[in-house]
């Protein structure tokens, strides 16, 4: 299941990179970034985006937490998220300033062990372990700061509804699920982004 998701990801990203890339090469622009807060969980993660014209810019981030590796372990915070974005950027200047958009989101992830009460989520996993999907899509807004030669540093927040299925299970590593949970959730998000432009 894991190699399939991982799989699925890779093609999403190849395909999204692709019609991004398709855009008339005078509009093109690009970034990369990083978001800090999302590295502060131990959580490498990237972003890429492209402006195919003055207002408008797309983004798909991706940020993954493999450890620990080994599955017998019974402290377990692995995940893996993928992000899509369209910005609008005030005054038609793209990458300074105020933004405003929407997102989607997809995560997979499998936690035991921990005490992670995110709004309400993931209570169970404090003594069981739960794995399983969350699916979301909101709006964002946020201020970005130009730091010169090509970098910014934006900060930003986002409101997602979100909806979560997960199966919980009383053994850290395989066994037969004791539950089944599906569940609907109001998310905030925020981020602080260290972006290069190109």
């Amino acid at each position: 299941m894991r190699t399939k998701a991982i799989r699925f990801i890779g093609y999403l990203f190849i395909l999204t990179i692709g019609m991004m890339m398709a855009q008339p090469a005078k509009a093109q622009r690009y970034a990369l970034s990083n978001n800090l807060v999302y590295s502060a969980t131990l959580t490498p993660n990237l972003s890429f985006e492209v402006r195919p014209d003055s207002s408008w810019s797309y983004a798909i981030s991706a940020g993954y937490r493999p450890w620990p590796t080994n599955d017998e372990r019974a402290r377990k915070y692995r995940h893996l998220s993928v992000d899509l974005q369209a910005r609008h950027w005030d005054k038609a200047h793209p990458w300074k300033g105020a933004f405003y958009g929407f997102d989607a989101m997809w995560v997979h992830y499998n936690l035991s062990n921990i005490h992670l009460n995110y709004f309400g989520m993931f209570s169970a996993a404090r003594h069981h372990r739960i794995q399983g999907n969350l699916y979301g899509v909101g709006a964002l807004g946020g201020y970005a700061w130009d730091l010169g030669s090509g970098f910014t540093l934006e900060a930003e927040g986002a409101l997602d509804l979100a909806w979560t299925h997960y199966r919980v299970y009383d053994l850290p590593h395989c066994g037969d699920p004791i539950a089944k949970v599906n569940r609907f959730y109001l998310i905030p998000k925020v981020a602080l982004n260290i972006a290069w432009h190109f």
